[in-house]
C-alpha cells in the first residue's frame, strides 16, 4: 500500500507515506518521524485521524488511532487529480518504473518532462500566498529532486 499523507505534530507538518492501514492504526514511512508517545494527527485530503505514536525505528513508525477510522474512505483516491497523479507517480518510482502523469495512462513522460513539471509546481507553490516555513522547506527538497531527475534525464538519454 502507498498513500500520501501529512502528519501534524504540534505546529509542524511532516509528509508521510502510509504503508499499512487498519481501523485502529497505521504503519508510516517518512523522514524525522515523531517518537513513541507523541500525540499526532494524520491527514489525507479532507480526512483526519488523531492518534499516538506507539513505536519508531529508522524511517518507519507505528501510529495507533484514538478512535476507529473508515479504512475504505482512507484508501479511496483523493478527489483532485493532482493528488492522484502524485500517488501514481510516487508509487511507480518506488517500483523503479516511470508512471504516466496522465491518470488515464495516455502517455509516459520522460525524466526531463517529470523534472520540468516538478519545476513548474515548485514555482507556482513558491508564489502562493499560503507559503509557510514548513512548505518552503519541502519545496527546497522537491526542487532538489527535480534537479536530480533533470541530471538523470541527461545520463539516460531522455
Amino acid at each position: 500500500m502507498f498513500l500520501a499523507g501529512v502528519l501534524v505534530v504540534g505546529g509542524a507538518t511532516l509528509p508521510v507515506r502510509v504503508r499499512n492501514l487498519s481501523t485502529r492504526g497505521a504503519l508510516l514511512d517518512g523522514a524525522a518521524l515523531p517518537a513513541a508517545g507523541e500525540r499526532v494527527r494524520l491527514l489525507r485530503g479532507d480526512l483526519s485521524a488523531d492518534g499516538e505514536m506507539v513505536w519508531h525505528a529508522e524511517s518507519q513508525a507505528g501510529l495507533r488511532f484514538l478512535g476507529e477510522i473508515d479504512v475504505e474512505r482512507w484508501v479511496r483516491r483523493v478527489g483532485h487529480p493532482g493528488q492522484q497523479r502524485v500517488d501514481i507517480a510516487v508509487a511507480a518510482l518506488r517500483a523503479d518504473e516511470i508512471a504516466p502523469l496522465d491518470v488515464r495512462g495516455a502517455h509516459r513522460p520522460s525524466l526531463a518532462q517529470i523534472s520540468a513539471e516538478l519545476d513548474g509546481i515548485c514555482e507556482r507553490l513558491a508564489g502562493s500566498r499560503g507559503m509557510t516555513t514548513d512548505v518552503a522547506e519541502e519545496l527546497l527538497r522537491l526542487d532538489a529532486l527535480a534537479r536530480q531527475l533533470h541530471q538523470l534525464s541527461g545520463s539516460a538519454g531522455s
